[in-house]
């Protein structure tokens, strides 16, 4: 790539953890950027382990045991080995300086956790940040050693306010709209590749505040907002949205082109490929995304783009949840009484417990929420004032299985074939929802029964015929 100044970015590339696992994960990252025939910026995951060893380290110093230390130095020489693999020494010493300077920090936090025995969502959100600022700062060194100009970016010093301090914050897009100019005329006017940590932001006060797991395809659908950049690419350990999870089904397909709806509703029901949140900072803007394998980036990978298209068989793929519990609230007509389900709502979201999706009739209002929310909120609600409510119940062990493609809410048939299907197979179906979604049809069923579900559709819309 020719690193022009004053040339516009014209591509987020962002590299998942398992990209940056090795010398030689670390070298293709360059060389793949080193290809583009545009100007990019680049979005990084910590390396591959490491915020989970991060987040070892934290539970050890809350529980005043020493053992962060020899956590910390595993962390260190990890760097340190993958540094002294694919740089200069000139470079390595230069880098070791800014490593040295984060490790100091981070060993300060995790004492003075230790010591006063006691935390805070800013402080566990500083240690788990430390890990994507190690990995911009050692690809940013890598890339400088094959000629790369490259500039790391914190983003908890550029703009990604939000107004929360939770571990799955969102960015207030309006200030980080006002914040960011700053940083995207810098960068507009210069003649490097930015290259920015994902995974966190700051609140107002400049508290580090974190996106959540996957976080940083959250952070490069925010920058592709802030430089108004029409593609995002990103890569991963797999080849991108597949016909559903490789592991229930081997013979599952790669879906070469689908829409931001139907991504959303695959992520948000059980396929990790993409931060949930990722079309929020994108919406209104024509900004496709690219998922594409890290293992063989010539494969064509998944397109997804604003606009949708109904295929021949409707569905598309099927995502499954196995962590579903079902809270049953029920009475006389509380379904029917206006108010209660908001009233119910904003008690539960208040606690930060939050719903999947409501199934209603007269009698009985059913929430579906993940498993481990499930008691917390029984007992939330069995304290709400609220005459209509009567009896509050909860039904583990459930899976929800979602059935995605445009165009399944307007099909006729396709909810009679999916109970033909289960019912030859034997599966009671426990819920059934359509028409909340335009692109997707819910089925909750025993969790026991939940991989051989989807093993079943799968066959009769992908296999048959084979």
């Amino acid at each position: 790539m020719t690193e022009n100044k004053n040339k516009k970015i014209k591509k987020i590339i962002k590299f998942g953890g398992s990209c940056l696992k090795s010398a030689a994960s670390l070298k293709q990252a360059t060389s793949i950027i080193r290809s583009e025939p545009v100007r990019v910026a680049v979005v990084v995951s910590a390396v591959s382990g490491v915020t989970n060893l991060l987040l070892d380290a934290y539970h050890y110093s809350l529980a005043q045991d020493k053992s962060f230390r020899g956590v910390l130095a595993q962390i260190k020489k990890l760097h340190m080995l993958l540094a002294s693999e694919t740089i200069s020494l000139k470079s390595f010493r230069e880098l070791q300086v800014k490593f040295e300077e984060l490790f100091i920090t981070l060993e300060k936090t995790l004492q003075g956790i230790l010591l006063i025995r006691e935390t805070s969502p800013s402080l566990k959100a500083r240690i788990l940040s430390t890990g994507e600022r190690l990995s911009a700062y050692l690809l940013a060194s890598v890339m400088k050693e094959s000629g790369l100009r490259a500039r790391v970016f914190e983003t908890d010093r550029c703009g990604f306010i939000t107004d929360e301090e939770s571990e799955n914050a969102e960015i207030n897009l309006e200030k980080f709209d006002l914040a960011f100019k700053k940083t995207a005329e810098e960068i507009d006017a210069g003649s490097f590749t930015p290259l920015f940590t994902g995974f966190f932001g700051c609140n107002p006060e400049g508290k580090v505040v974190l996106f959540g797991r996957n976080g940083s395809d959250y952070t490069a659908a925010v920058i592709a907002r802030g430089l108004r950049v029409p593609v995002i690419e990103t890569y991963k350990d797999v080849p991108g949205f597949l016909t559903a999870d490789p592991q229930i089904v081997p013979k599952a397909q790669l879906m070469t082109r689908i829409s931001r709806e139907e991504a959303a509703e695959l992520s948000y029901f059980g396929a990790r490929i993409l931060h949930p949140k990722i079309w929020q900072p994108l919406e209104g803007l024509k900004v496709e995304v690219v998922i594409r394998s890290f293992a063989h980036p010539e494969s064509p990978g998944t397109i997804i783009s604003s606009r949708g298209y109904k295929s021949e068989k409707v569905i598309k793929s099927f995502s499954l949840n196995q962590n579903i519990a079902v809270l049953r609230v029920e009475g006389p007509a509380v379904g029917d009484k206006p108010g209660v389900i908001g009233k119910i709502g904003s008690a539960l979201a208040e606690k930060g417990i939050n719903i999947l999706t409501v199934l209603t009739s007269q009698t009985c209002i059913n929430l579906i929420l993940n498993t481990n929310q499930a008691g917390p909120a029984r007992e939330l609600l069995l304290n709400i004032k609220e005459v209509a409510i009567c009896n509050v119940q909860v039904e583990k062990e459930l899976a929800l299985v979602a059935c995605v493609g445009k165009g399944i809410r307007e099909t006729p048939g396709i909810a009679g074939q999916i109970y033909s299907v289960l019912a030859r197979e034997g599966i009671n179906l426990e819920f059934f929802s359509s028409g909340a979604s335009d692109v997707a049809i819910y089925l909750i069923v025993k969790k026991a029964d939940s991989r051989r579900a989807v093993q079943a559709l799968h066959r009769e819309y992908f296999e048959v015929g084979e």
